[in-house]
């Protein structure tokens, strides 16, 4: 049986920082399922177009990262201010949609100002109430107020979660849900408002190669990594694992990237209690439809789609991103479709999304089409609900005394981006060093 110090599952980003960090300072296995480095940060190459899983860009906050990152890429990204928009009532709105309400039909401005002055008021009453976890709709509702709500919240979001509203909590809002000052509304209303609004107002993009470069980048450093090689199972109490190709493997300590209820069921005998809450966390599954097509006269990123006459939530324009990730003289993008515990039927949706793109106009014809790839991200959104507040302390309780740290948006079941994640896999291997056994 082989010994290691450290057995890290999944080299997604957080696998690939944490092993990054370890290198050279502890002994460690990088094992990943699939057959290259990357997880959901990773590109697929078809007949001259490259595509990823959707609109994975790097929106960098922490110096200590970004100088890493960018120092990894070897100059090999570009900065790329935002240039996103939402189409409703046959109109483009910039986006946020709460700070650009000048395009919009007389009717639904007038309704979206007023809502917000309400909400506003009735939120400057309450003020020394104390403050509990509201349901998203709830939430929405008292920041936001009926209009905004009616014409983009809560279709939106609900179109996105597939989840309930009401049973979605408000804790993943901060910081991807910004809100406006009554000033704010009341510029928005007569003009486009100012653009470095939210958490990703630019964001760093490779010029060649997709998300797979930066993924690629943390592999060159690694030596012990093991790719076909999946978690078969394993038993905390005497810290083995059997894995896919490798056997079994002993450890004194384990980084978990992968998704936490997808790693709780290869616990042998794990605690009843502990199974049970596990079967209460709840995921979104976003299917990805790239297209590669003739060239679009667009210079947008990426548009959202509250309104129910649209299959998609999102369609972003990925060439827009990089001239170097499609053939000359075309375009290339990806359409989100979201379901909640159940598969979509992948010709009629991609006949759905196909007569949306020619009714707001991104795409003349079915004609204009080259090139396509369908792309699943089975656990893309993790429910936030009451059963997941209730279990995560007692299961990450359970992993810590048994020396396992489970990390990342999956590990961790949470909402975040790929700079959270490299973040939290090199502070998860720098406490491992700092450990005196």
């Amino acid at each position: 049986m082989k010994k290691i110090d450290i057995l890290i599952i999944g080299a997604g980003l957080s696998g690939l920082s944490a092993a990054f960090k370890l290198q050279g300072k502890k002994e460690y296995l990088l094992i990943e399922k699939e057959n290259k480095a990357g997880g959901l940060a990773a590109s697929f190459k078809k007949n001259g177009f490259t595509f990823d899983f959707s609109g994975h860009l790097l929106h960098l906050h922490d110096k200590k990262s970004k100088s890493l990152i960018l120092r990894l890429l070897k100059k090999n990204y570009s900065l790329i201010k935002r240039n996103s928009q939402i189409y409703s009532h046959g109109v483009f709105s910039p986006y946020p949609f709460q700070f650009n309400l000048f395009n919009l039909p007389p009717k639904a401005r007038k309704e979206c100002i007023s809502g917000f002055i309400k909400a506003y008021e009735k939120r400057l009453k309450n003020k020394s109430k104390s403050k509990t976890i509201l349901n998203f709709k709830n939430w929405s509702l008292s920041v936001f107020g009926e209009g905004i709500n009616k014409h983009f919240m809560l279709p939106y979001n609900s179109k996105l979660w597939q989840y309930s509203l009401e049973k979605l909590n408000s804790q993943w809002c901060a910081p991807f849900v910004p809100v406006p000052k009554m000033e704010d509304i009341i510029e928005g209303v007569y003009s486009r408002q100012k653009e470095n609004i939210g958490y990703n107002p630019a964001f760093y993009y490779p010029k060649i190669g997709g998300i797979q470069t930066l993924s690629d980048a943390f592999l060159k450093h690694l030596k012990n990594v093991n790719f076909n090689a999946e978690l078969i199972g394993i038993n905390p109490q005497n810290k083995t694992a059997t894995i896919k190709n490798i056997g079994k493997i002993k450890y004194k300590r384990l980084i978990n990237t992968i998704g936490l209820k997808h790693f709780i069921e290869k616990i042998n005998d794990a605690p009843l209690k502990i199974k049970k809450l596990n079967k209460t966390l709840k995921y979104t599954t976003v299917y990805v439809l790239n297209i590669g097509t003739k060239k679009i006269n667009s210079d947008k990123h990426w548009t959202y789609f509250p309104e129910k006459g649209f299959k998609f939530y999102r369609a972003g324009i990925s060439s827009n991103f990089s001239k170097h990730i499609m053939p000359k003289n075309t375009s290339s993008m990806y359409i989100e479709v979201s379901t909640y515990g159940k598969p979509i039927n992948i010709e009629k949706t991609e006949k759905e999304i196909v007569k949306g793109l020619i009714k707001c106009g991104i795409l003349k014809s079915p004609k204009d089409i080259i090139e396509k790839m369908w792309l699943k991200i089975e656990c893309a959104y993790v429910i936030y609900d009451k059963e997941r507040t209730k279990a995560l302390p007692e299961i990450f309780a359970y992993l810590k005394k048994h020396h396992i740290h489970s990390i990342g948006r999956y590990g961790g079941w949470k909402y975040s981006f790929m700079e959270e994640n490299i973040t939290e896999g090199i502070e998860t291997a720098q406490q491992i060093i700092s450990y005196k056994r």
